[in-house]
């Protein structure tokens, strides 16, 4: 019998280790900012400088996906079939499509992103912060306001 005492004393252990994981992940920022950009996990919203910005279900699972993987190369495929999973007439057009117009509603070019860069061949990766020195509409726009 004190063997299997133990034994749950073990897993009560691990179940409470496990638990205050969960909490040190929950008390983590729900929020991420990006520009002027904010999108809040927990309230499922995107906001530009506080201004709601509306997206569907599917726009905001992208974008999270994306933003909890900065500057990481996601594939269009793993795109895919992580979040249009039981659709079986999905295609990469679909998230080329998705991505289009997130990025209208996200970025202040959408003809050249900043946040959203394509890889070419490969799919989509996420910049959080604007890299001004490969970036020529920065440099466009710090130009015209000097003058």
């Amino acid at each position: 019998m004190h063997r299997g005492a133990g034994a749950n004393l073990c897993i009560t252990t691990a179940a409470l280790t496990l638990n205050m994981s969960d909490l040190q992940i929950s008390s983590v920022s729900q929020v991420k900012q990006f520009g002027e950009m904010s999108l809040d996990f927990r309230k499922m919203e995107l906001r530009r400088a506080g201004q709601p910005i509306q997206i569907t279900l599917r726009e905001f699972k992208v974008l999270k996906f994306l933003v909890c993987r900065p500057g990481i190369v996601v594939s269009r495929q793993r795109l895919l079939y992580s979040l249009w999973p039981k659709r079986k007439l999905s295609s990469y057009r679909t998230v080329d499509n998705c991505i289009a117009k997130l990025r209208q509603k996200i970025e202040s070019n959408p003809d050249y992103p900043v946040f959203i860069r394509t890889v070419h061949g490969v799919g989509y990766k996420f910049v959080p912060q604007e890299d001004t020195h490969s970036s020529g509409s920065s440099l466009l726009t710090q130009g015209t306001e000097a003058k």
